[in-house]
């Protein structure tokens, strides 16, 4: 009698193996901020900044603060980018004050952030009492001028590079601690965190493993343009003569040629196309981080 071959089972859900990849968070933006132009474009140009600044130096090796030629030697083969009025190579302060300049942005920024996100956890956490006074404390920071408020700051405790870092991230925060504010105000009332609540969780566990993360996107954002603008202080403060006048910095290079500008065009645009540069660069990588993370802004 014949039999028939015997069938192979169907493949079902329960004898099927599925293989899942899951992608971590932090790979998948990076994967997408890689893919964006926009963030590449000033990943590659800050790149550029930092190694220039970085080893710049010592493959240029002429002291910044030495006369190296006559006064406004104008750009040519042996002086790149010219003198200043005292005979001082550019390129030479360029590549040295970048140090200082972008040292300045990323310190301050940090001051930032961590006097924003402390205050805006806070308030938007418990609410609140807390909350109210913690807001009026910002807002009266908010109202004062800004780059006024910091002058003073390095009029009362001396110019140096110190002081001016510290007084640009006092008078900074306020943005960042109501972004911070709002961002936590919105995921407290979400299911995961009231579980965590029930859980036992306690206030600085929910405030940093559970709410801070997720609420991180926005910040890290904020951070990028934070250094931009603090790159943005130093120059402006320099300018108007509060520059540390014994660190070499871009800022500081613009200050003291300020009175020079219409005679030797050079000897500031060349220090303020490298600040032009740096921030355009940050801004553009905050722009390509902000892509990354923001998924209504992914398809664009």
């Amino acid at each position: 009698m014949n039999t028939a071959p015997p069938v192979p089972p169907a493949l079902t859900p329960a004898n099927e193996t599925v293989a899942i990849v899951r992608i971590s968070p932090l790979r998948e933006t990076f994967r997408l901020f890689v893919q964006n132009p926009t963030g590449m474009i000033g990943a590659c140009l800050f790149g550029m900044i930092l190694l220039l600044t970085l080893f710049g130096p010592t493959l240029y090796e002429i002291d910044p603060f030495d006369i190296a030629g006559a006064p406004f030697t104008s750009p040519d083969a042996e002086y790149w980018f010219g003198t200043d009025y005292l005979g001082r190579d550019i390129l030479a302060g360029i590549l040295v004050g970048g140090r200082a300049t972008l040292t300045v942005g990323a310190v301050a920024a940090i001051i930032t952030l961590a006097i924003g996100i402390a205050m805006g956890s806070l308030s938007g956490f418990f609410g609140g009492m807390l909350d109210t006074t913690l807001m009026k404390i910002t807002e009266f920071f908010q109202v004062l001028p800004t780059l006024l408020f910091a002058m003073v700051l390095v009029t009362l405790f001396g110019a140096s590079l110190q002081t001016i870092t510290l007084a640009i991230g006092v008078v900074s925060w306020t943005g960042v601690a109501r972004l911070t504010r709002a961002e936590f105000l919105r995921i407290r009332e979400l299911d995961y965190v009231k579980a965590a609540t029930a859980a036992g969780a306690g206030s600085s566990y929910t405030i940093l493993r559970v709410i801070l993360p997720n609420a991180l996107p926005p910040i890290i954002v904020a951070a990028a343009f934070a250094i931009g603008i603090s790159i943005l202080f130093e120059g402006g403060m320099s300018f108007l003569g509060l520059g540390d006048p014994n660190v070499m910095s871009w800022g500081m290079m613009i200050g003291q040629n300020r009175n020079y500008a219409l005679d030797a065009w050079w000897v500031v645009v060349m220090p303020g196309a490298a600040i032009f540069l740096a921030v355009l660069s940050i801004s553009l990588i905050g722009d390509g981080i902000n892509d990354a993370l923001n998924p209504r802004l992914r398809k664009r």
